[in-house]
């Protein structure tokens, strides 16, 4: 079989929806399927999915790929994961079946747990003391533990949350919390992040694995000492033995293969598992010091690689595992703006300002300066460098002149004053210079949007041809797995067709627009003062 029949099946599970594509070598797409997966909301607050659902949803669009008459699963050389991270499910090690649904990292259940495991007297007294050692020694690993919260969205919270539930029903099966914490202390239970369940159905059950950034996604793994955290463990009455907790690999290693029954009797490679803004992160090919990427879906997520040494913003963003390969760990710090998608999706359904986004940008087209008009883009509060879940959305500067292509262009306008926020902040936090910006995702298909953010970060600004990169970096992981691709040096030189916005605005306007902007945030901020 020549290299150019050979691909890579990469398999990418988010919030809403799963795909399957297949890469060719030159890095290229040349097939996809796709098919929803909505959440459930059984209850006020919870988001969760079935997992035997997502299971056949995977088979579905995997199968419908090779369907077609060109592609065969003997053609696959390794298979790429990648996901959203921090949800999980349990899974009765006997059976191989599921014993609850899987609870998105989204669900907000277990708030009310949460806020009691953070005042617990034993965690604040932790806390306490590695902040004075953190000053002291000015280790990473101490300052974030200092500065860390406990919130519904860390697995750790949920899991325990799930612990004291009196009743968790799925499909036949009916369990209290208490009886499924005892079991998973039993060695009876498997702990399942989205990824790992995929990999025990691919491989027949024979794997119950993790990789290290859907590990350390669950606050439950030590970044830092690369193990699953036992004092939390013990803190928080968690099971930590290694039938429940999975075995923590690489993101390029071995992760079984493909049960011969599942694919016309092949057994394929899973050579690759990686989180999805880390995937992100590595099919923008952002593999040093201060190259950075922006992907804006329903939010926005701003990652920069800060290399081999952990690093952290005291004004709170940690330091993330982003891919470990052959031993050697890279890390990233990540910013994120709650909705930006969301947003613009809600300015047509929620008031009737437009009708889709395509609407807003011809409308924004129209303009070429907001005329004063400033919109403050947080509906659902502002998170780094601020940090207020109080904050709403505010619009400024409205006159009688005011047209709706002001108000259309501030908010695109907006959404790049919050990235500049957060780049800004992640780049004097850190004393890294930011050296490259590379942007995916729908809401980076505005021009506009993009044009805005290069004048006022005064960087060029790069949108991907693919608007969706997670899945090209899990599959450039995959390939390096299997030696489809050599080295990251080969990576680097394939094609990549990037469009370039230079900074163009005028330095005294570029100026005065900040300062706006920086006054507009502040009478915002001080209404919840």
């Amino acid at each position: 079989m020549s290299e150019n029949q050979k691909y890579i099946l990469v398999i990418d599970s988010g919030g809403t929806g799963i795909r399957a594509m297949l890469f060719n070598k030159e890095g290229a797409i040349v097939d996809r399927e796709y098919e929803k997966t909505l959440p459930n909301f059984p209850e006020d607050g919870a988001i969760e999915h079935d997992p035997e659902v997502l299971w056949q949803a995977l088979l579905s669009v995997v199968r419908k790929v090779f369907a077609k008459p060109e592609y065969s699963p003997k053609q696959i050389v390794s298979i790429g994961i990648t996901n959203q991270r921090a949800s999980f499910c349990i899974v009765d090690k006997k059976t191989g079946t599921p014993i609850t649904n899987l609870i998105s990292w989204a669900d907000v259940r277990a708030e009310k747990v949460a806020k009691r495991m953070d005042n617990q007297f034993s965690w604040r007294t932790l806390r306490s003391i590695v902040r004075v050692l953190g000053k002291i020694t000015g280790s990473a690993m101490m300052n974030t533990t200092g500065m860390i919260h406990l919130n519904p969205e860390f697995a750790l919270c949920r899991l325990r949350w799930l612990f004291e539930r009196e009743k968790i029903i799925y499909q036949d099966s009916e369990l209290s919390g208490e009886e499924i914490y005892n079991k998973a202390k039993n060695r009876e239970l498997h702990f399942c992040t989205l990824e790992s369940w995929f990999i025990y159905k691919l491989t027949g059950g024979t794997k119950h694995v993790t990789d290290i950034t859907n590990a350390s996604g669950t606050a439950l793994y030590n970044p830092f000492d690369l193990e699953w955290n036992k004092i939390y463990a013990k803190l928080f009455k968690i099971p930590s033995n290694d039938t429940f907790l999975p075995r923590v690999l690489d993101n390029t290693d071995d992760f079984g293969k493909t049960a011969p029954e599942l694919f016309e009797g092949a057994e394929i490679p899973i050579g690759a598992s990686i989180g999805d803004q880390m995937a992100a992160l590595f099919g923008h090919c952002c593999f040093k010091p201060g190259e950075t990427k922006i992907s804006q879906g329903s939010g926005a997520f701003v990652d920069m690689c800060i290399g081999p040494k952990p690093k952290l913003s005291k004004r709170g963003l940690f330091p993330l595992i982003s891919w470990r390969i052959k031993g050697e760990i890279n890390y990233m710090l990540e910013g994120q703006i709650m909705t930006a998608g969301t947003l613009i999706d809600w300015l047509g359904e929620g008031i009737g300002l437009v009708d889709t986004p395509k609407v807003l940008n011809e409308f924004a087209a129209q303009t070429e300066d907001t005329e004063g008009v400033i919109v403050i883009p947080t509906p659902s509060g502002i998170a780094f460098p601020y940090f207020n879940p109080k904050t709403r959305a505010t619009i400024f500067g409205l006159s009688l002149s005011t047209h709706r292509k002001h108000v259309c262009r501030a908010v695109l306008e907006g959404l790049a004053f919050r990235l500049y926020d957060i780049i800004g902040g992640i780049e004097h936090d850190t004393k890294i210079p930011i050296t490259t910006l590379k942007v995916d995702g729908g809401v980076s298909q505005s021009d506009i949007e993009l044009q805005s953010l290069a004048d006022i970060a005064n960087i060029t600004v790069q949108r991907a041809p693919e608007a969706d990169m997670t899945g090209t970096g899990a599959a450039y992981m995959a390939g390096l797995a299997v030696g489809f691709w050599k080295d990251i040096n080969e990576i680097l030189n394939l094609r990549k067709n990037y469009q370039i916005f230079k900074p163009k605005m005028d330095p005294e306007k570029r100026k005065k627009k900040l300062s706006d902007w920086k006054k507009a945030v502040k009478a915002v901020l001080s209404l919840d003062e």
